[in-house]
C-alpha cells in the first residue's frame, strides 16, 4: 500500500457538526502601534463582527509613544471589544501568551497584527467552528480551543518561530484539520507563511543581534539540527549567494546555552507540522469546508519547499499531489 492510499483510508468520521455558540478571543501581541496595527486590528474587528458570536480582541503591545495615545483611544471607540495591554515585552511569544492568558474565549485565534485581512475570513472560521474537533484548524486565521493549548503548555518566550513550536505541540498531540487559502492579497500573502518565521533565516536589514537572536529562536522553535542547518545555508547559497554560515553557527551555539529548550519529537518540529498539513490536505478535508474549498491554496515560500523536499520522507513520497498544490511556487 502506497502513502497515499493509506492515508486516505484513515477515518475522518470524527469531524462531527457542533451546535455551540462558543465565544472567540482574537489574540496577537506588537512591537509598535502605528496605522498598520490599527488596519489589522479593524479587519480582525470586521471578521469578529460578521461571525455574529460573542468576541474579544486581546493584543499586547509594548509602551506606546505619548503621540500614540489619542491615536489608541480612538481605536478602543472604533472596537468597543478591543483590549490593549501595555508590558515590557520581550517576544512575539510573550506576547501572545500575555494575551492569551488575559483572554477568556473558548477558541483562541491568534492574528499577526501587521496583516490586514479579508472579511472572507468569517467564511473560513465560520466553517471551522461547524465541528466539534479537538485539533489545530490551520489557515491564515488559524484557530483552536483554549483547552488545547493549555494540554499543551501555550506560547513560550521565543522572538521567532513561536507559532510552529506551539502548533507543531498541537500536531503531534491532536492532529492537523487544514485550510489554508489564497484570499490574502499582494506582499501579504507570503507574510509568516501561516506561521511565526520571521526574516527566515537571514536578514540583511537588521542587527546582527537582532538576526542572531530571530535566528536562534528559530533553531529552538523548530529543533533545527546541524545537518538541517546545512542543508538550510546550502540552499541560502544557491538562491541567493551567500551562506550565512557564521550567523548560522553562532545562532546554533547560542540555541544550545539557552534556558529554553527544544520541544524534541522523532522529526524536526517544522516538519512535523507542515506534514501534518499536507496530511490533512491529502485527505481532502478541507473539502467539509463548504463555504470556502474552492480557496484552498497552500502558499509556501521556495526556499522552504526545497527544505521539504530535502528533509521529509513525506513530502517526496507525496511528491506529485505536492507539485499539484505548489506548482505556482515550485
Amino acid at each position: 500500500m502506497d502513502p497515499q492510499e493509506a492515508l486516505l483510508q484513515r477515518d475522518t468520521d470524527v469531524l462531527r457538526p457542533s451546535d455551540y455558540n462558543y465565544a472567540i478571543s482574537f489574540i496577537g501581541t506588537t512591537m509598535e502601534v502605528d496605522s498598520k496595527f490599527a488596519q489589522s486590528i479593524l479587519s480582525i474587528n470586521t471578521i469578529a463582527e460578521e461571525l455574529g458570536r460573542e468576541f474579544e480582541i486581546v493584543v499586547s503591545h509594548r509602551p506606546a509613544e505619548d503621540s500614540m495615545h489619542p491615536f489608541m483611544r480612538q481605536l478602543r471607540k472604533s472596537c468597543p471589544n478591543l483590549v490593549l495591554l501595555e508590558s515590557n515585552i520581550e517576544s512575539y511569544g510573550q506576547g501572545k501568551s500575555i494575551s492569551f492568558n488575559y483572554s477568556t474565549g473558548k477558541f483562541v485565534v491568534p492574528f499577526d497584527t501587521e496583516i490586514v485581512y479579508p472579511i472572507a475570513y468569517s467564511d473560513v472560521l465560520h466553517d471551522f467552528l461547524k465541528f466539534k474537533l479537538k485539533r489545530l484548524y490551520y489557515s491564515e486565521l488559524s484557530i483552536v480551543s483554549r483547552e488545547v493549548i493549555e494540554e499543551v503548555g501555550g506560547w513560550r518566550n521565543l522572538s521567532n518561530g513561536e507559532d510552529i513550536d506551539l502548533f507543531s505541540r498541537i500536531s503531534i498531540n491532536y492532529g492537523v484539520f487544514a485550510c489554508p487559502t489564497n484570499l490574502i492579497p499582494g506582499d501579504d500573502r507570503l507574510k509568516r507563511e501561516l506561521v511565526s518565521i520571521r526574516e527566515f533565516p537571514f536578514g540583511e536589514n537588521h542587527p546582527f543581534s537582532e538576526s542572531y537572536r530571530h535566528l536562534k529562536d528559530l533553531i529552538i522553535s523548530c529543533n533545527h539540527s546541524i545537518n538541517d542547518l546545512r542543508t538550510l545555508m546550502n540552499i541560502l547559497k544557491e538562491t541567493e549567494g551567500r551562506s550565512g554560515s557564521l550567523l548560522f553557527m553562532l545562532s546554533f551555539f547560542g540555541s544550545k546555552l539557552s534556558h529554553i529548550k527544544p520541544m524534541a519529537y522523532n522529526r524536526n518540529n517544522y516538519i512535523i507540522l507542515m506534514e501534518s498539513v499536507l496530511e490533512s490536505i491529502i485527505l481532502k478535508e478541507y473539502l467539509k469546508m463548504t463555504d470556502v474549498s474552492e480557496y484552498m491554496t497552500w502558499n509556501i515560500d521556495k526556499a522552504h519547499i526545497r527544505f521539504l523536499a530535502q528533509k521529509s520522507k513525506l513530502f517526496r513520497e507525496m511528491k506529485d499531489s505536492t507539485i499539484a498544490l505548489l506548482k505556482d511556487q515550485m
